[in-house]
């Protein structure tokens, strides 16, 4: 049973993937989130990225490349399904809002550093 429905950016730079904590989680994730009632992918990533990282990124260029489900983070008994995509163009400038903690970009072997369901990603696409 999957428990969350997600939209997110796959974003390599130099190697590195875009990644992203909230609070005093300890592991990064992708940028992206939950799948609101009524919203499509594209529509949730366009607005979840405007939310976290103040990112105005056109739907058009929001190109699907897989789906991965796993466990939540930091919700471990459940199981989240992230949608993934990435942008055709230059993202632009990045700016953290309050839910935010830290965005950065890190190295993908650097498993302990990586929520496991996008740990789950990087062995089966990336």
């Amino acid at each position: 049973m999957i428990h969350y429905k997600c939209a997110n950016l796959v974003h390599m730079k130099d190697g590195k993937l875009l990644l992203v904590k909230v609070r005093e989680n300890e592991h990064y994730y992708l940028p992206g989130g939950k799948i609101e009632t009524g919203e499509d992918d594209r529509t949730s990533l366009e607005r979840e990225l405007r939310e976290e990282l103040s990112l105005q990124l056109d739907r058009e260029n929001m190109l699907y490349l897989y789906t991965v489900t796993g466990p939540a983070y930091p919700d471990a008994d459940k199981t989240v399904e992230l949608r993934c995509y990435r942008y055709a163009d230059d993202i632009g400038e990045i700016h953290m809002n309050s839910e935010i903690t830290d965005v950065k970009y890190i190295d993908i072997n650097e498993k302990e550093k990586i929520a496991p369901a996008v740990n789950k990603l990087i062995e089966e696409y990336l």
